[in-house]
């Protein structure tokens, strides 16, 4: 069974929407991390890269903004 995330309950515009939405995804976030590790993946590796990609989906979302490439692969 897939957990659910949790919709939002104020309005975007209020101080307390990033940390409602923190608080959505968190389990989730945690749930991934703990895949990554029973998957055989160091659990600090596993966030440092949940990290680098949410650094990129969040260059996409804001243009202009620099994000540096956190990936030693390419």
């Amino acid at each position: 069974m897939r957990a659910a995330i949790n919709s939002p309950s104020l309005s975007i515009d209020t101080m307390d929407y990033q940390a409602e939405c923190q608080f959505a995804l968190e389990p989730s976030i945690q749930g991934l991390i703990e895949k990554a590790e029973d998957a055989g993946w160091n659990r600090q590796q596993a966030a440092l890269a949940i990290v680098a990609i949410a650094s990129e989906h969040l260059s996409d979302l804001l243009p202009g903004v620099t994000v540096p490439d956190q990936r030693p692969l390419s």
